[in-house]
């Protein structure tokens, strides 16, 4: 059965604010800069799934204060 991010698998991680602000900026960076029809291939992930992620990591980051 393939991955999907409707289905979450809880995992537990520990990573800097900076790693944080990593892993959001990069997945906006990569619908900015790789064509969408190429990452599902590039990375597995759909721009809206890219995006999804990406927003559910920012609001975990302003939650915890942290500033992006």
């Amino acid at each position: 059965m393939k991955d999907s991010i409707d289905n979450p698998v809880e995992f537990n991680i520990l990573v800097t604010e900076r790693e944080l602000r990593y892993f959001i900026s990069c997945g906006i960076a990569l619908i900015q800069n790789v064509p969408e029809d190429s990452l599902p291939n590039y990375c597995g992930l759909s721009k809206n799934e890219i995006i999804d992620v990406s927003m559910r990591l920012r609001e975990f980051a302003d939650r915890k204060g942290i500033e992006i």
